[in-house]
């Protein structure tokens, strides 16, 4: 009996830990961004970064064929931290990592393209309204 007293609490405890890890992410927010290329920072485009569906968006990318891709995300101390590597067919892929603290979301990219040497970014954005 004492067994399975225990094992109800092991069982419990689970399921409130999963429960609460899995709440933790940044599905169905959306951030208004600027990013340059850390060379030209002078130059400072506008984006939209989408967190949905367990995948992460850049909408200013699409014009180039980059697609929404998976985002591994973790939540410590009040700050999400995420990567994510979208792709396009014929423009290579970018690598985004970054954070996110209350309604501000900072990060960098790194551009890899076959042909061409790596371009590197950084952004910086909120909260879409």
């Amino acid at each position: 009996m004492k067994a399975m007293q225990i094992m109800y609490f092991v069982i419990l405890f689970c399921c409130i830990s999963c429960t609460q890890n899995t709440s933790k992410n940044l599905d169905g927010k959306s951030y208004q961004i600027s990013s340059w290329d850390i060379n030209h920072p002078e130059k400072q485009d506008p984006d939209i970064i989408v967190f949905k569906n367990n995948s992460m968006d850049s909408e200013s990318c699409h014009q180039y064929g980059f697609v929404a891709a998976p985002y591994h995300s973790t939540y410590k101390d009040g700050v999400y931290s995420f990567s994510s590597t979208i792709k396009s067919n014929t423009e290579g892929e970018m690598q985004f990592n970054g954070t996110v603290k209350d309604q501000e979301i900072t990060g960098s990219f790194v551009w890899k393209k076959a042909g061409q040497a790596d371009i590197n970014y950084a952004f910086k954005g909120n909260l879409k309204n």
